[in-house]
């Protein structure tokens, strides 16, 4: 069977698994669902098929890569990742031989049913965020994290598939010219730009992965793979509509510098804390009967063969390398998933995204820490537009050193401290904005990193995260701002947000603290009071 050539039903892989029917096709190989001969079980064997054109000392490559990662894989023991049983070589090619899922991949939910709602998403998020630190203690990138390679089981389980195994490694040198790796719209920026990439790569991904499936669309589409890559690198995330208080940890994982992109630890911390707050399950919602599930399970709709294929969205965009628009499957599949209410397609969905697998090699899945504390599972639903968040309509003018600002009517002045006048939430004190002028500063960016410092020295002793420093506006004049999260000892997690500007001489605060939960709400009080920023 030559390296490029498909099996065929009824082929024998390692004398004992007797391959039956394609479950899943893509550019670099097919999933099949399979007969264990010796054991009498149902598998899912995954061949892998290299491009034609390959060298042949790439190809080996290849197949040494996948063998290892896949051994590496199966070492893995956890209650949660989906059992890996062989690694067999059938005439020079590895063959993949894993626990077969009845699954429907988060792709396909998002195309027939539409985007998800934010609690869905940040459970699917804290699902994933466990799969990529199993696998990456474990020495495993995956490299390719996308809603294709995502799937939710019959049962209500998150499932990350693929790691490592349906993508060449980087450093294999191809012979086939302008081939393009990986999935463009989910790749890390590093990656496309060809530098070194280790597990950030996958956090961006997985960042643009939850956009996607909340928003309905990827954040870096521009139609073609090309420009989308170009996108990826250089420009910021189309503006969310959809996705309300996961806007932090969207655009925390979707940081362009690896060096400053969230990781699992304060990404899963966020999420737990909306999910708590914010994204707090609704008392109604009937809960599912397994502890691991993370979508609401339900019956499988009957089949229907009558029905014409659904209709392509986003044309060649939504499909795997290799893959035709024709050869997607319909509505209903053997891997059939929980019924969902239909929703109505969104006008424009441009998402690299593939059709469900069933049974596709998990090299690392949930991790139990995800559901040590949070085992109520959630209802995938639509979620209705949102407009972004804008401040209280009622305000008030509050002036001090020569600033003045509109502030929400009911939030009251602390003149405590001579140095600054704090604005206060009037439920909760540690929510305030905080104006300052400082005649001795000159320097705006010196200014923020010095107090960063000392943010970082003094308040944040449990944890600190640089979100961006960056130039930024105040009164009309160029000044800079730093955004961060901040973890005082003992305490929940702040998100800060400090605007400098030098005006007349002097420097000119405008800062925010508050908590991460409710960060979106007072964010609009800090817009509308630096839009407002006036100095006499």
């Amino acid at each position: 069977m030559h390296s490029s050539t498909r099996a065929a039903p009824g082929t024998i892989i390692g004398g004992r698994y007797a391959l039956r029917t394609a479950v899943g096709h893509g550019g670099m190989g097919t999933v099949w669902r399979a007969a264990d001969t010796i054991l009498r079980r149902e598998v899912a064997v995954k061949e892998v098929v290299l491009p034609p054109g390959l060298a042949a000392s790439d190809a080996e490559a290849m197949y040494e890569r996948t063998l290892r990662e896949a051994r590496a894989a199966a070492g893995l023991s956890h209650p949660s990742v989906v059992q890996v049983f062989d690694v067999v070589t059938e005439e020079g090619r590895p063959w993949i031989v894993m626990e077969l899922l009845d699954a429907r991949s988060l792709a396909d939910m998002v195309i027939e049913d539409g985007p998800l709602a934010p609690r869905s998403v940040a459970k699917i998020g804290i699902a994933l965020l466990g799969a990529l630190e199993v696998a990456h203690a474990g020495g495993v990138l995956h490299r390719d994290v996308k809603p294709a390679n995502v799937l939710i089981t019959r049962e209500g389980r998150c499932v990350l598939t693929d790691f490592g195994v349906a993508k060449l490694p980087a450093d294999v040198q191809l012979t086939t010219p302008g081939m393009v790796l990986g999935s463009p719209h989910f790749i890390s920026p590093e990656r496309a730009l060809g530098h070194r990439f280790g597990p950030p790569s996958d956090l961006f991904s997985l960042g643009v992965t939850l956009y996607t499936a909340v928003e309905g669309r990827p954040p870096f589409d521009k139609g073609d793979p090309l420009a989308t890559m170009h996108s990826v690198v250089e420009d910021p995330p189309a503006p969310p509509q959809r996705c309300g208080p996961l806007i932090d940890v969207l655009y925390g994982l979707m940081e362009k510098d690896p060096q400053r992109r969230w990781d699992v630890g304060m990404s899963r911390g966020f999420l737990r804390e909306l999910l708590a707050g914010p994204l707090a399950q609704n008392p109604s919602v009937q809960h599912s009967t397994d502890p691991w599930a993370v979508v609401q399970a339900a019956p499988a709709p009957p089949p229907v063969y009558d029905q014409p294929p659904a209709r392509q969205v986003g044309g060649r965009a939504m499909l795997h390398t290799g893959e035709s628009p024709t050869a997607r499957r319909p509505r209903h599949q053997t891997n059939a998933m929980p019924a969902l209410t239909p929703r109505p397609q969104p006008n424009r969905l441009r998402l690299a995204l593939a059709a469900g697998i069933v049974g596709v090699l998990a090299l690392a899945t949930v991790s139990w820490a995800v559901f040590g504390r949070d085992k109520e599972p959630i209802t995938v639903s639509q979620q209705p537009t949102q407009s972004p968040s804008v401040a209280p309509a009622k305000v008030q003018l509050v002036e001090y050193g020569g600033i003045t600002v509109s502030a929400p009517l009911d939030w009251t002045t602390d003149k405590t401290n001579s140095a600054f006048l704090d604005i206060k939430n009037p439920t909760d004190s540690d929510r305030w904005l905080r104006l300052n002028a400082v005649t001795a500063e000159k320097d705006a960016k010196k200014t923020l990193e010095s107090a960063e410092r000392g943010v970082l020295k003094t308040l944040c002793t449990d944890g600190y995260k640089q979100v961006i420093l960056a130039e930024a506006e105040l009164a009309g004049t160029k000044g800079m701002q730093l955004e961060f999260l901040c973890t005082p000892k003992g305490k929940a997690q702040k998100h800060g947000v400090w605007r400098i500007a030098i005006i007349g001489g002097k420097s000119r605060h405008l800062y925010l603290q508050t908590w991460v939960t409710t960060y979106q709400q007072d964010k609009a009080v800090f817009d509308a009071a630096a839009a407002s920023y006036k100095v006499t």
